[in-house]
């Protein structure tokens, strides 16, 4: 899931710690240490906390390290699972590095910035190997109807992509409950148990959410004491009932129906309790000659210097609209927002925008279960938090160093998925995930929305889950500060911010719905939330005393 790129290789380090292949043969040996944590608790309502200490010993194989964990539903196996957008990352909220104390890296919002890299892997790559790892579910299917093989017939929905997650189908394109009722369920081993052990564990690489992990190998053995705090994000809550969940990491294993612009009937709280997780590391131990080389850079006057990357997180709200519904039309109004980001002196290599109606507001609340086009556009009972929904006649800008970086406000999805694609390689996924030509019904039709019965189409919108849920859910914004992608970390490779900070400008269209139409239930008025991640260099000087960390 680690962009493959060039990494910034340390400063005043021997050729082991560098970047590069050796020119050299060296004898190693290797030692994997499974790790316990000096302290762990989780409780569902709030939260918990869990901190492990790394033996100083060796060169830790940071790119390689992995955090293994196991939650339970005590309430009964099998009735929750983990979202479908990034499974048991979403358990993340914060993950923070030090060293003697000192933070050298710490991420907010880690299982949604992780979520966001993972877009930049391959569809192949996505479904063997990360839904394996995460218990995530970015399958992708081909329903061919059985209209033509029976009655010659042509339509738009001969042949639709679909989850398998979210609609099951035969072999020839019917729905297995056919036109009934169609609520699905997700595969078995992939629900989560009531019982410790087994429920299926989900593995994540450091890498993953640590940028620092993944591009460098961290010399423990002459570093002070390095310890790694996991802040977990709280999950259901007793006194909160399942139909008002709307942010957690884990969902219903039963997708329910819904009617157009009704809640779909949630039925579990998705209240967790977690088993002790544990650390998977590697370590390299090098001959006495190699060692020595470690030490006397550290202990040389200027240290050893790391070039790594850090996220940060900044929030902005793009106002409701003032429209209103209910009347003989609809109200289109344009409602327009400017972000001051900061990051004045720092040099930034990139920046993502996550896109999200915002659900607790008075007027969120009473569009909770909006759809647009039979699109659940604000609560994705999926997904829940870890989205970012295309808005309704979006367009930005951001400005850089008090220049506009694009000459017009990029308002064309396929240029907006062109920028997003320059920052790490082709972003991946099926086209209506990412543009549903502003919810128009043609624009989303390569998703299943309907069920087959002797050769003819029956429009049912219980069956589309597909459709309803994932159209328009992983359009996020995005732009590259990077002179070239392949260098990575390298200094100078990104922009340096002068005096002026980064600004972002956005629009959109907020639509407060006719009477006919659905009125304030199936409007979309709402406040916007936007949340930034912003990607920047940082150094860490390793000393013979601890860690110095600069923005230099």
């Amino acid at each position: 899931m680690s962009e493959q790129v060039i990494t910034a290789t340390p400063v005043n380090a021997p050729d082991i710690l560098r970047n590069q292949p050796l020119s050299r043969q060296v004898d190693v040996n290797l030692e994997t240490n499974i790790l316990e944590p000096v302290s762990h608790t989780y409780t569902s309502a709030v939260g918990g906390r869990t901190t492990f200490i790394l033996p100083p010993k060796g060169v830790l194989d940071a790119p390689n390290a992995g955090l293994v964990f196991e939650v339970q539903c005590p309430a009964a196996a099998n009735l929750t699972c983990f979202n479908y957008a990034n499974g048991g990352l979403g358990m993340i909220d914060r993950i923070t590095a030090r060293c003697g104390g000192t933070i050298i890296s710490q991420v907010e919002l880690a299982g949604q910035y992780a979520n966001i890299k993972q877009q930049y892997a391959s569809q192949g790559v996505k479904e063997g190997v990360l839904d394996y790892r995460h218990l995530s579910s970015n399958g992708v299917e081909l329903s061919v109807a059985p209209a033509k093989l029976a009655v010659s017939s042509i339509t738009q929905e001969f042949q639709q992509i679909y989850n398998p997650e979210c609609d099951q189908t035969s072999s020839f394109g019917r729905s297995y409950n056919n036109n009934a009722n169609n609520a699905h369920q997700t595969q078995i081993s992939k629900c989560i148990s009531d019982t410790a052990r087994q429920s299926p564990d989900v593995v994540i690489k450091l890498a993953d959410v640590f940028e620092i992990f993944a591009e460098n190998k961290l010399p423990l053995m002459a570093m002070a004491q390095v310890e790694i705090e996991i802040e977990w994000a709280a999950a259901g809550d007793a006194a909160l009932a399942a139909a008002n969940v709307i942010d957690s990491p884990v969902i219903d294993a039963l997708i329910p129906d819904a009617a157009v612009n009704a809640a779909a009937t949630k039925l579990q709280q998705g209240i967790l309790t977690m088993s002790t997780p544990n650390l998977i590391l590697d370590y390299i131990h090098y001959d006495d000659v190699e060692r020595e080389k470690i030490y006397a850079a550290v202990n040389s006057g200027g240290g050893m210097r790391l070039d790594f990357s850090e996220v940060v997180i900044t929030r902005g709200v793009n106002p409701a609209g003032t429209g209103t519904a209910g009347g003989g039309a609809d109200v289109n109004q344009v409602v327009a927002s400017n972000h001051i980001l900061g990051f004045a002196q720092k040099e930034v290599q990139k920046i993502y925008v996550q896109k999200a109606y915002d659900l607790r507001s008075a007027t969120g609340a009473t569009e909770l279960d909006a759809d647009d086009n039979e699109v659940k556009t604000h609560r994705n009972i999926l997904k829940n938090q870890f989205k970012s929904t295309q808005i309704f006649g979006e367009a930005y800008n951001f400005f850089i160093n008090n220049q506009r970086v694009y000459d017009k406000d990029v308002e064309n999805p396929a240029v907006a998925h062109d920028y997003l694609s320059q920052i790490g390689g082709m972003w991946t996924c099926p086209k209506a995930y990412f543009n549903t030509n502003n919810y128009n019904a043609n624009g989303m039709k390569e998703l299943l929305d309907c069920s087959w019965a002797t050769g003819a189409r029956n429009q049912d919108i219980n069956q589309g889950k597909t459709h309803r849920y994932l159209a328009g859910s992983n359009n996020y914004i995005g732009l590259s500060l990077e002179k070239y992608r392949e260098m990575g970390t390298v200094p100078g490779n990104g922009t340096r911010i002068g005096s002026a900070p980064i600004e972002f400008n956005f629009s959109r269209v907020a639509v407060a719905k006719s009477a006919g139409n659905g009125g304030a239930a199936s409007s979309s008025n709402a406040e916007v939330d936007l949340t930034f991640f912003i990607c920047y260099r940082r150094s860490l000087v390793i000393r013979q005393l601890g860690v110095d960390v600069s923005d230099a």
